[in-house]
């Protein structure tokens, strides 16, 4: 069972994301994040992969979610971060090799009409906006979500 980060960087109103140029869901806005290295716990991967994906240095993060998904056996563990009100997010958009990060507004993320997220990532914001942690079970059909089972 591997580990898996998936993180958002807060700043005001804003999140940020990376559009993905790799499988899984290519060409669809993400949090950064990703696998959990030997002899790192879930927290300091999650600071690692923030800082290797967007450059950016965070102190700390707080675990809103453990959740799964019928792709693996790997737990995702989602992680929240808020930037000072003084940071700068002026040098955003950037492209990485992995894809293009930005920050974007979280009404434009929850968007019913926003086909360009990946699905899982509006429960994870819904519960940001709201201050809620919740546990999920992601069943996908490819990358269509097609059951969100709460833990």
């Amino acid at each position: 069972m591997a580990i898996v980060t998936l993180c958002f960087v807060q700043k005001d109103n804003k999140i940020l994301m990376i559009n993905r140029n790799e499988y899984p869901f290519m060409g669809m806005w993400n949090g950064v994040g990703g696998h959990v290295e030997a002899g790192e716990v879930a927290l300091s991967g999650a600071i690692r992969e923030i800082k290797e994906e967007s450059g950016i240095t965070v102190n700390d993060a707080k675990l809103i979610s453990i959740s799964t998904w019928n792709y693996d056996d790997d737990l995702i563990y989602v992680y929240v971060s808020t930037l000072p009100k003084d940071f700068d997010i002026s040098i955003y958009p950037i492209k990485i090799s992995e894809g293009i990060v930005d920050f974007k507004d979280i009404d434009w993320i929850l968007d019913d009409k926003n086909y360009g997220i990946v699905p899982d990532l509006r429960l994870f914001i819904d519960d940001i906006k709201h201050g809620r942690c919740q546990n999920y079970h992601l069943v996908y059909d490819n990358d269509k979500l097609i059951e969100v089972i709460k833990k």
